[in-house]
């Protein structure tokens, strides 16, 4: 065998070279794609990393550099590995360290990274998926065995068993990403899943239980265990047999987690109540999951479901925060469904779910032991220079360390959280152990990782933007790939979710009472009503419309109090009153979430998206024109107010305009700053609300903006979903 490191000018038995050493010369210098070889193994542990760490962020994070780079790594990882195992299987040259560095991109393809799929339309592709795994996989054994096996004077082989060790669990890592995938196919296991659900809560909701919001009681909502479940039929006739009972024995519910007597679970202890708020996360995602499949929610009519969310979600001080808490987890189950592989390691086993990362981590660590300790053998050597097996030291120690971080996400995700507390329910002899195994129990519960999204509202100002400029060099220059930039629309920067916006949306929705308005409660609320006329009387009824016309007039607002800031003083909550809201802010963060969601993501608004586009390409072309000339925001305001007096009461003037007459009218028809900001901050409080809701067939939207970082609106949508508003009052957008 050549020296570990070594170049072998044979990878077969019975090859011979050339007899000439000027064409044997020629041939290697021509041939000799180890120096390429090493290069683009490099390039494939560069890229696992990229999958490990940037992919598991995002899903909390929006940024699109962040997306591109994971997307096109994605993308690009079958070209890598295909193109670097054909110039392996093809070199002339061998070195001992092929082996290592096939199984290196063999990693890249079925390790225990949590991305699984990048898009909803890749998970449909999941037979295409299998086939080319295979074809790689195969491709990876050929080159290991006739390297390890077929190399002449090959006498060592002290990489063999770890080496088939890892390419055992590798093929397990497939197969659970490839289930994974077939798991969220609408056409496989997703709908028999949900479907099992959905009639076990149609089943639920035929009894007559008595309920309790704040214990549970009666909240037979699906943790677990419907996979256990089987669909029973007559005999003879193929018509499903009525459900009973007993066939629901081995499902785990939200009320058995509550009415759960053991000490990690006790409500009267913050740990306690947050465990629980985990498995509520879980089951809440099951509802979700029936809509994004199709299947009706029996329990959306019912008063008891919207007793769930007043009575018990929304209750007690501070409601907001429990209430995001519990649905930003999840959020991040849904996302984990469709998007990783989390969900097949917890549907195969309890306590099995950490086998596969686990067997990677210490198969990996005994693989880079051996590595090292051949390498101490070498160095002895003082004439040995061996710069391959260096690098393969290196690029697995950092295989190791990446296999350590999947290893952990694991262990702190949601769903073993939820595997473990399903076991401490529904096996009171776990609760009797005693204190070393609550201690291992505590420690598993009690790892914390990443929150799943980042709380940050997306911006964008349409006076501010109107007349920038944008550049397609990219557009052009990629034949189209990146998609072509839109006049006037540039995104600011985005900002923290301020805990005061949830605040107001959520007194929003407790003071709607179950039906929602495009902003004509608050204004009634408020007695304004009568005051703003013309805001009532737009010709065009539609959500984008009014936010539009609402936007341009909070944008002046905002300016005419900027250039007053002994107002703007009389808006900032005082010390003593910490339950005040700031108008000020919750009105200017949500007109300019509005305008950001019509800008770049209209597909979550009510209507279609090609129509909301249409209009805000109208609408900028309409303010480049009215105002053009105008450079800072004190001139086009100006000259926007200046304009208004032509427009009178004409409905049909264009959507500037009229934002501009909105806002002289709340200027001089309300009196003070006061009640004006409370007038917009409970205006945009109410319309993010009633923009919200959307039917089955838009879900899909939400769920692909999951994979984008994720929305608020998307948190409002799950939100109003467990209440049961699953659709707007078609009256209430009768005004503005």
């Amino acid at each position: 065998m050549a020296a570990a490191g070594g170049i072998s000018p044979s990878p077969y038995p019975g090859s011979t070279a050339d007899a000439d050493p000027c064409v044997e010369v020629y041939v290697y210098r021509r041939k000799d794609h180890v120096p390429l070889i090493t290069g683009l193994v490099v390039v494939g542990v560069l890229a696992l990393f990229l999958l490990h760490v940037l992919g598991s962020l995002r899903r909390r994070s929006s940024h699109k550099l962040l997306h591109v780079v994971v997307s096109g790594t994605y993308a690009l990882s079958y070209t890598l590995v295909s193109y670097t195992l054909g110039l392996m299987q093809s070199s002339r040259y061998y070195v001992d360290e092929f082996p290592v560095w096939a199984v290196c991109l063999l990693l890249l393809l079925g390790s225990t990274d949590s991305l699984t799929v990048c898009s909803l339309n890749d998970i449909d592709n999941w037979k295409s998926f299998y086939v080319k795994h295979l074809i790689k996989g195969a491709l990876v054994v050929y080159i290991f065995v006739s390297v390890v096996y077929f190399r002449i004077d090959s006498d060592s082989r002290y990489l063999e068993v770890p080496l088939w060790a890892i390419l055992f669990v590798i093929v397990l890592q497939s197969y659970a990403r490839l289930t994974s995938m077939r798991m969220a196919s609408k056409s496989h296991l997703l709908c028999q899943n949900v479907k099992l659900i959905a009639d076990y809560m149609q089943h639920q909701e035929q009894l007559q239980l008595p309920l309790n919001p704040v214990t549970m009681e009666g909240y037979r909502y699906v943790v677990g265990g419907e996979r256990r479940q089987r669909y029973k039929y007559r005999p003879g006739t193929g018509s499903r047999v009525g459900y009973k009972e007993e066939d629901y024995a081995k499902v785990t519910t939200v009320e058995q987690i509550w009415q759960c007597k053991g000490s990690l679970l006790r409500s009267d202890t913050k740990k306690g109540s947050q465990l629980k708020d985990v498995c509520l996360s879980m089951a809440l995602s099951k509802m979700l999951n029936r809509r994004f499949a199709g299947f009706p929610l029996a329990e959306a009519g019912l008063e008891k479901t919207r007793a769930f969310v007043f009575q018990g979600l929304l209750a007690g001080g501070r409601q907001y925060e429990r209430a995001f808490r519990v649905i930003e987890e999840e959020l991040a189950f849904v996302h984990d469904l469709y998007y990783t592989r989390y969900p097949y390691l917890y549907h195969k086993g309890r306590f099995m779910a950490l086998c596969l990362p686990l067997a990677t981590v210490i198969l990996c660590s005994w693989l880079t032991y051996e590595l090292f300790a051949h390498f101490k053998i070498l160095k002895q050597n003082e004439h040995h220079s061996d710069i391959y097996l260096y690098t393969t030291l290196i690029l697995m120690a950092g295989v190791t360390f990446l296999e350590v971080f999947q290893l952990y996400l694991h262990m702190a995700s949601g769903w073993l959280k939820v595997a473990l507390i399903r076991s401490y329910v529904t096996r009171p002899l776990l609760q009797k152990r005693g204190w070393f195994f609550h201690i291992i129990m505590r420690l598993l519960l009690g790892l914390k990782t990443l929150r799943p999204w980042e709380e940050k509202l997306g911006r964008y100002s349409l006076l501010d933007e109107f007349d920038g400029r944008t550049s397609n060099f990219l557009h052009y220059v990629t034949l189209c790939l990146v998609d072509k930039a839109q006049e006037g629309r540039r995104k600011k920067k985005p900002l923290k979710l301020p805990g005061q916006v949830k605040q107001a949306v959520v007194d929003a929705l407790i003071g709607s009472n179950g039906r929602l308005t495009n902003g004509v409660r608050s204004l009634e609320k408020n007695r304004v009503l009568e005051k703003l006329p013309a805001a009532c009387k737009a010709s065009n009824g539609t959500a984008t419309y009014t936010m539009l016309v609402w936007h341009i007039a909070t944008t002046v607002c905002k300016h005419q109090l900027d250039q007053h800031p002994e107002d703007k003083k009389l808006l900032a909550p005082s010390k003593e009153d910490t339950g005040a809201v700031d108008t000020y802010l919750v009105a200017t963060s949500l007109s300019d979430y509005c305008a950001y969601l019509v800008a770049f993501a209209p597909d979550l608004l009510p209507g279609h998206s090609s129509d909301s586009a249409l209009m805000l390409s109208e609408t900028v072309a309409e303010a480049r024109h009215l105002l053009q000339g105008a450079k800072k925001m004190e001139g086009k305001c100006k000259k926007l107010m200046s304009l208004v007096d032509d427009v009178g009461d004409d409905a049909d003037a264009s959507l500037v305009l009229l934002g501009g007459r909105l806002a002289r009218q709340l200027t001089e028809e309300i009196e003070g700053p006061v009640l004006r900001w409370k007038v917009l901050s409970d205006f945009w409080a109410e319309m993010m609300l009633y923009i919200a809701p959307c039917e089955d067939a838009q879900a899909r939207a939400h769920l692909e903006a999951l994979a984008r970082g994720g929305e608020f609106i998307t948190h409002l949508w799950a939100l109003l979903t467990h209440t049961g508003m699953l659709k707007r009052d078609p009256a209430g957008s009768r005004a503005v």
